[in-house]
């Protein structure tokens, strides 16, 4: 699995439970250079460090630091950092900004996006904020229950969604225009989220759909693709 590990990195939520407080930044940052060999040396290694530092905006000197010492929003980016040491090709961000200030969340999906065009990065980019969502993504899926519902190109499912639930979650999103979020439709699901231990039977959000009928609760919808490039599970687009 190593060589594998190399082309895959991931950026954990919470950056002060990911971070080893025992450590330097300069050491957590430089465990994986040294796992997988990547320095010719310590004066090459410590070159290493000080360039991923200044790639993700800190200075040299934090590398002497510990985590405690640094802020949420400094914190992630040192896990970004320590994702980026061994040059991957994919990175899972599993909610990176969620636990930041507003303020920073800003600067980080914005740093993000320009690793992402200056080294030619992939990500998974894993989010409960929708205007995130489609601001960094190209393709968007969607879940519930722990099941794909919708998956689509970013406009596309954000102009056109087919499946109810992603309906629903865009109808929610806030409007900064008054009159206009008094003129809009919002779809407002009754009863409680089942418990993903022990799912409904057949569509998993035939529970709360308001267009479920008796197929939809004991035969799960296959996912497929409606449009082109535009896929979902539901049995309403089927008729």
């Amino acid at each position: 699995m190593l060589p594998y590990r190399r082309k895959m990195q991931i950026i954990f939520q919470d950056p002060s439970a990911s971070l080893d407080p025992r450590m330097t930044v300069g050491e957590i940052i430089g465990e994986a250079i040294d796992i997988h060999k990547l320095a010719s040396g310590k004066a090459d290694r410590a070159d290493m460090i000080k360039e991923l530092l200044r790639k993700v905006g800190l200075n040299t000197e934090h590398a002497n630091r510990y985590p405690h010492e640094f802020s949420g929003g400094q914190q992630q980016r040192v896990g970004i950092a320590r994702a980026l040491a061994v040059k991957p090709e994919f990175i899972v961000c599993d909610e990176p900004i969620s636990a930041l200030d507003v303020s920073i969340q800003s600067q980080v999906v914005n740093m993000l996006e320009d690793m992402q065009a200056e080294m030619g990065l992939t990500y998974l980019f894993i989010a409960h904020d929708l205007s995130v969502v489609r601001h960094i993504s190209n393709r968007i899926g969607v879940m519930y229950l722990g099941s794909l519902v919708e998956l689509g190109e970013s406009y596309e499912l954000n102009r056109h969604p087919i499946h109810p639930y992603t309906q629903t979650l865009l109808s929610a999103v806030p409007v900064p225009d008054p009159k206009l979020s008094r003129s809009r439709q919002r779809i407002v699901l009754e009863g409680d989220i089942p418990s993903p231990m022990n799912p409904p039977s057949g569509c998993r959000f035939h529970t709360r759909c308001p267009y479920a009928t008796e197929k939809c609760s004991k035969e799960a919808p296959k996912f497929k693709e409606h449009e082109p490039g535009h896929w979902a599970a539901c049995h309403l687009l089927d008729q």
